[in-house]
């Protein structure tokens, strides 16, 4: 199975940017254990304020963020994937839109032939395709990045419908 980092795409200057994100959404509560404090709170967020905005497929940072047609997709392929309903605000053209917090489930899949810089973020990323199992939507344990994967599967279902602002990168993997 092939896989790819799901990651927005970085020519889209004008990207819509939630703030305060992380001062509601801490790592903490990415968790699973503490996703019921989630559960209990409305989320909403101001962005930040420019000439244009462009609604995108889905927001990486400070925490994953996806429409509800990158949603839909998601969820077909993860029905247990975690959701979470997020609004995003724009005062200043009185606008609104829904997007989806995900957390996919973080799998030890990291291949004995990945290689790492001395500050211990990823050189060369290779994962293991038997670790993976059948998880179609994950990030993997063991690195220092936040890095989404999804299969070729999910990759290929995202591309047929043409969203806005989301880039896949391979990754190698191996399988023994």
């Amino acid at each position: 199975m092939r896989y790819f980092i799901l990651s927005q795409d970085g020519r889209i200057s004008d990207a819509v940017e939630p703030m305060g994100v992380t001062q509601i959404i801490t790592k903490e509560r990415m968790k699973e254990e503490y996703r019921h404090e989630l559960e209990e709170l409305t989320l909403q967020f101001p962005i930040r304020e420019t000439n244009k905005c462009e609604y995108i497929d889905f927001i990486e940072r400070p925490v994953p963020l996806a429409s509800d047609k990158l949603k839909s997709i998601l969820t077909t392929y993860d029905p247990h994937l975690y959701v979470k309903w997020v609004i995003v605000a724009d005062r200043k053209r009185t606008r609104q839109e829904k997007y989806w917090l995900f957390i996919p489930p973080c799998v030890e899949c990291l291949s004995d032939r990945s290689e790492f810089h001395k500050n211990g973020t990823s050189k060369r990323l290779v994962i293991d395709e038997r670790k993976v199992g059948s998880q179609p939507v994950f990030t993997i344990a063991g690195i220092r990045e936040s890095y989404i994967l999804v299969n070729l599967a999910v990759a290929e279902s995202v591309l047929r419908r043409g969203m806005l602002g989301i880039r896949f990168t391979r990754v190698e993997t191996e399988a023994r």
